[in-house]
């Protein structure tokens, strides 16, 4: 959730909050970085994954302007420092590599080190929601927390192959 101080949240609800404007400011993020991603996957597998992620994560950004919404005046969100690193260095994986299996293995390992932060993520807000008693947050929460753990398996899925054939190429 990037540096913060004991003073910065001094109630789980503030916290809490918090948390979902990060969550916002992922899925903000992410919906700017997978189009790139696609453009830059060679297996056409993983461009369809990567698709239909992200039509999930504009979803995504809909829930979570919708749970601020009953929580917050105005909705915004607060930079992640730590997505905004670990988005930094999918890039360098297009960069730094030329098309084919070995920049699809970079392509899976740098979405699934955001779909790991993400899973972190919403499930805490999860159960801060259900310690709140947010009961109207909590399906909302866990349905995209589902959809970011299906995400992270199906890349798994991809990756298997993938990363067969990145070891196949010639170094």
């Amino acid at each position: 959730m990037g540096l913060i101080t004991p003073n910065d949240f001094p109630n789980l609800r503030e916290l809490y909050t918090a948390q979902l404007r990060y969550l916002l400011s992922t899925e903000n993020q992410i919906v700017k970085g997978l189009p790139a991603m696609i453009e830059h996957a060679d297996d056409e597998q993983l461009k369809q994954a990567f698709q239909s992620h992200l039509q999930e994560t504009r979803e995504h950004v809909t829930r979570i302007e919708s749970l601020l919404r009953e929580l917050m005046d105005s909705v915004d969100d607060k930079k992640d420092p730590i997505l905004t690193a670990i988005v930094g260095s999918g890039e360098n994986i297009t960069k730094e590599t030329s098309a084919g299996p070995v920049r699809d293995a970079g392509l899976i390992a740098s979405a699934q080190k955001i779909e790991h932060y993400e899973i972190a993520s919403y499930g805490s807000a999860r159960d801060w929601a259900k310690q709140l008693g947010l009961t109207n947050h909590v399906p909302v929460l866990q349905k995209t927390l589902d959809e970011e753990k299906h995400a992270d398996a199906l890349l798994t899925q991809i990756a298997q192959r993938t990363n067969s054939s990145a070891s196949a190429v010639a170094a």
